[in-house]
């Protein structure tokens, strides 16, 4: 018995021991958070919504190679966490990636991933032991776990220091009250280095139909019927400047996410699929200015902050490649009144597709396109 009082003096003794202060936000750290804040959609995720329990966090990371030091550039990065009340509540109860609260990001140019959701509860009977799983496909190993500095006892803190695979995190306050924390993740043996990411990507983020094979017809596949996903077919007919005159040898280029809203990859990709994954492909309109693309209907990204979409750009002999509006589609609650005025404006040549099965079941969307003068 008395072992058992002196136990628990020491467990009570380590937790009070905790300095649970939190510094506000400095200016400097400010103007990184709106850097973050200002990331392209693909490289933000929002694991929690506004009607989440519990402290809202905004996580600013920073993914490097432990090797060279280098950003990791382009690598898909998953998160998942407990709640409020430190409970997984996964799909699966052996495995706890499946939690309710998880989601995935792409990290940027510099390896930046910004992530918006809420403080973890502790997790079973431990008190301090908040935590959010990170884990990178391309490494090994793939787990990276980050802590918060507030809210681990002095063991855990002695067990992150002597670990290469777990991180602790200074929480600091904005004036929103919303807790902020800035990581950077040395992460072992990634699969690409710097020099084959350097020597593959176009300085250009959003280009590609310069990268079209010689021998593209008007139709292709971009999913095959393997890939998961609800089959769907993109076509219509491309026009001069003039609105009436069929453009041909206009070179489409198209490429989306997959059914979860990610830019999948398998590996061997080259060029700006090293950006856009496998799922891209290419056209070269016909003599009536006609194309066509069977494929998936995209899911929106992990962050659901833009509708989903289908990108693409124009180029031909006697002009530059040039971006025009994704295709999006009706009836997605991301969808905005600017984006429904601007498809008022534009008449027969909307973005908004509104996608009707055939005899066959598959979705079919039609969009013109009209040459910009």
């Amino acid at each position: 018995m008395k072992s058992f009082y002196i136990l628990a003096f020491i467990l009570l003794y380590a937790s009070c021991s905790i300095d649970r202060s939190i510094a506000p936000i400095s200016s400097s750290e400010q103007e990184q958070l709106t850097l973050f804040q200002n990331l392209p959609d693909r490289h933000k995720v929002r694991i929690a919504d506004a009607k989440e329990a519990g402290q809202k966090l905004w996580l600013c990371l920073t993914f490097i190679s432990k090797e060279n030091k280098e950003p990791l550039r382009d690598e898909e990065v998953y998160f998942y966490h407990t709640s409020t009340a430190g409970e997984y509540e996964s799909t699966d109860p052996n495995d706890e990636s499946t939690a309710r609260l998880n989601g995935k990001a792409v990290s940027n140019e510099k390896g930046n991933v910004f992530v918006q959701t809420i403080l973890p509860g502790d997790y079973g009977s431990s008190d301090d032991n908040r935590h959010i799983h990170t884990t990178i496909e391309n490494a090994d190993p793939e787990a990276y776990d980050i802590h918060f500095k507030q809210y681990t006892g002095l063991m855990g803190k002695n067990f992150v220091d002597g670990s290469d695979q777990h991180f602790l995190a200074d929480l600091k306050m904005t004036k929103d009250s919303i807790l902020v924390a800035f990581v950077s993740i040395e992460v072992k043996n990634t699969n690409r280095s710097f020099d084959e990411m350097q020597t593959q990507r176009p300085d250009c983020e959003w280009c590609g139909a310069n990268e079209a094979p010689a021998d593209i017809s008007w139709e292709t596949t971009i999913a095959k019927e393997d890939v998961e996903g609800e089959r769907m077919i993109l076509e219509g007919t491309v026009y001069e400047a003039d609105s009436t005159t069929p453009a041909k040898n206009v070179i489409l280029y198209a490429y989306h996410t997959n059914h979860e809203g990610i830019y999948e990859k398998k590996g061997n990709e080259s060029g700006n699929g090293v950006r856009h994954g496998y799922l891209r492909s290419w056209i070269k309109t016909n003599e009536k200015g006609q194309y066509r693309f069977q494929t998936i209907k995209p899911a929106p990204y992990p962050s659901h902050a833009e509708p989903a979409h289908v990108h693409f750009t124009l180029l031909r002999d006697d002009f530059e490649e040039y971006w025009i509006h994704s295709s999006i589609f009706k009836g997605d609650p991301m969808i905005t009144e600017e984006m429904l005025e601007d498809q008022q404006a534009k008449g027969k040549f909307s973005y908004i597709l509104d996608l009707q099965e055939n005899d066959e079941g598959i979705l079919v969307g039609k969009r013109d396109i009209v040459l910009k003068k």
